[in-house]
């Protein structure tokens, strides 16, 4: 399988909100946001440069995406994105949507993730 990544510009926050929290309109104002609610919390991913009220915030992220989009019956994409990483010890964010998943490393394991991927096989464009 030959993976291909893209750094999506800017930089990013995740932050964590009460799970009954209400979604604050700013997070929609973000170029790529990501939201997930579970009985225990309300998670967000924003451009780092919208202030979130949070309970807590990490930041800042750098995100990659799988710049096509893939169907349901691939296998084995995230195992061959996070390997590299973890053979690396570089900790990441996994997200997924409808149509591809983004890897998101903290902003000081930019360059070692990408030449982890890199000595995978895994182009960055």
């Amino acid at each position: 399988m030959s993976l291909h990544l893209s750094r999506v510009p800017g930089e990013y926050a995740v932050h964590r909100l009460a799970p009954d929290a209400t979604i604050p309109g700013e997070a929609w104002q973000s170029p790529f946001v990501s939201v997930s609610r579970s009985v225990d919390e309300l998670s967000i991913i924003t451009d780092s440069q919208i202030c979130i009220p949070a309970q807590r915030t990490e930041a800042p992220w750098l995100a990659y995406r799988i710049p096509d989009a893939m169907d349901f019956d691939v296998v084995g994409v995230m195992a061959a994105l996070t390997a590299p990483l973890a053979r690396a010890g570089i900790a990441l964010l996994a997200v997924a949507t409808f149509d591809t998943d983004y890897v998101l490393v903290h902003i000081d394991s930019g360059e070692a993730a990408e030449i982890a991927w890199r000595s995978a096989g895994i182009e960055i464009v």
